[in-house]
């Protein structure tokens, strides 16, 4: 077993940390940034502060719902934004709402 690789219930493969991260938030996506509102604290703040240079780049790693990339290409408009997640259901959930 590797280091990404999470023990197997028995009779199936074991998982990786993308499919645990699947897991936990298929259902919770819907809701997540509704019930995370002190993560939030000071976000937005940080957003505004970016100063993204025109024809800039910005990657976010762990993107989650798309929220801060959403955010940010709403204030920075002629930027480029990326975003990636371990979850593809987050990602599924970030590109509904671009």
């Amino acid at each position: 077993m590797s280091a990404t690789e999470l023990p197997a219930r028995h009779g199936e493969p074991p998982a990786g940390h993308g499919e645990l991260m699947d897991g936990v938030y298929r259902w919770q996506r819907h809701v997540y940034d509704l019930t995370r509102k002190y993560y939030l604290l000071g976000r937005d703040r940080l957003i505004s502060g970016l100063d993204v240079p025109v024809g800039g780049t910005v990657l976010e790693l762990g993107c989650g719902t798309g929220r801060n990339i959403v955010l940010a290409a709403r204030l920075y408009p002629d930027a480029r934004f990326f975003g990636l997640d371990i979850s593809a259901e987050m990602l599924e959930t970030a590109s509904a709402a671009i």
